[in-house]
């Protein structure tokens, strides 16, 4: 997508200007200064006047998490979009450490609502988290390095002793068979944790990952109250879903770049 191939090209250079920007990818100089602002904002890059620079250690080795918020920026934009309806004044929610519950995040921060509770188990999220009308909670644990998760016995009892009104929770990949899956069995325990003590739970999965199964299930398609993806994924995957009894929204497309 076009966030994703701008910040190719920033890593690529080192650096780029606004105006070359705009040349490079065909759009308006005011979308490549929404497109920095985004990706300053998601910690991709670094905003200098006229134009952004490349972060020292992702210039030319980016970390996993990295790579995974830069993956699909417009389809996790437009999942989060959706996903802002279930989110309601003075309520508390659950972000786990995906970078989909990050777009999330920021769509959150965008127009942060009145009064909110939000509990999550990703360092990262919470660092976008500035809103004073957030009360903001970061779940104890051990952070594994690579996904950029607070995990573990601590996190899981935690968690045991909170109320949800929402939990929005990703996987590494879905099929009908396995349900929403991970690589780590202690990122399955977490988001079953989490799951376990909310009202409803919402799933936000891209349609990259469908059709791939990683080690461990988390849960059922047909478990979750909602599973909202984009619009990439084809028709005949959607009436395979919502035949198997899934409740599968897909998100509006982005609006077409300028």
């Amino acid at each position: 997508m076009r966030r994703a191939r701008i910040l190719e090209t920033i890593q690529e250079r080192g650096a780029a200007t606004i105006a070359d920007l705009a040349r490079a990818h065909a759009v308006s100089s005011m979308t490549a200064h929404r497109d920095l602002e985004q990706l300053a904002r998601e910690g991709l890059v670094e905003r200098v006047r006229g134009g952004a620079r490349a972060l020292a250690a992702s210039s030319s080795h980016p970390t996993a998490w990295e790579a995974r918020i830069a993956r699909e920026p417009e389809a996790k934009a437009a999942i989060a979009a959706h996903a802002l309806t279930h989110v309601r004044e003075g309520a508390t929610i659950f972000l786990d450490a995906s970078s989909t519950a990050h777009a999330l995040a920021l769509a959150l921060m965008g127009a942060p609502p009145a009064e909110l509770t939000l509990v999550t188990n990703s360092p990262f999220i919470a660092a976008n988290i500035r809103a004073e009308t957030v009360h903001l909670v970061v779940c104890p644990g051990e952070l594994d390095q690579q996904t950029r998760a607070v995990t573990g016995p601590w996190t899981v009892d935690f968690i045991a002793r909170l109320h949800f009104d929402v939990a929005f929770i990703s996987a590494a990949g879905i099929t009908l068979e396995a349900g929403l899956t991970t690589a780590r069995s202690p990122i399955a325990d977490v988001l079953g944790a989490a799951r376990a003590r909310a009202a409803a739970t919402v799933g936000l999965v891209d349609a990259t990952k469908f059709g791939r199964a990683a080690l461990v299930s988390i849960v059922r398609a047909q478990e979750l109250d909602e599973l909202v993806t984009d619009a990439a994924l084809p028709e005949r995957a959607r009436d395979q879903y919502r035949g198997a009894g899934v409740s599968l929204s897909v998100a509006a497309e982005s609006p077409p770049a300028e």
